[in-house]
């Protein structure tokens, strides 16, 4: 069952923050596309849980938002967002973060994905 949103607030929608080498940014974003929450049928991407992606020669920084400090999935899907990179560039150091300043709401996720799951805006 898909949990429902709380409403949007009027609040910018984020943008993913990108840094790096154009070829090795999109073949981790690529990865990245294939790993989905284990609660909402949906990529991280989509979600907007990457705050941001940094990469420099051998090391990438990727910083994570939590759908909730409480969140039990949270950790199992910073580990598949953290092989996702590692595969996609394997002689690079990775270093993991998790934002808990930052909080998520619907209103990270794309306009595509709250669409498709009824997350209509509200005014």
């Amino acid at each position: 069952m898909i949990p429902a949103a709380p409403p949007l607030s009027h609040a910018p929608v984020p943008e993913l923050t990108l840094e790096g080498p154009v070829d090795a940014l999109l073949r981790s974003l690529d990865a990245l596309r294939q790993v989905c929450d284990p609660t909402v049928p949906a990529s991280i991407l989509e979600l907007g849980l990457i705050e941001s992606l940094r990469l420099t020669e051998g090391e990438a920084w990727l910083r994570f938002v939590s759908l909730g400090m409480s969140c039990p999935l949270s950790d199992l899907t910073a580990d598949a967002a953290f092989r996702a990179i590692q595969s996609a560039l394997p002689d690079t150091d990775i270093y993991l973060s998790h934002d808990h300043a930052v909080e998520w709401s619907p209103r990270r996720a794309s306009v595509a994905l709250r669409r498709r799951l009824g997350w209509a805006e509200t005014d």
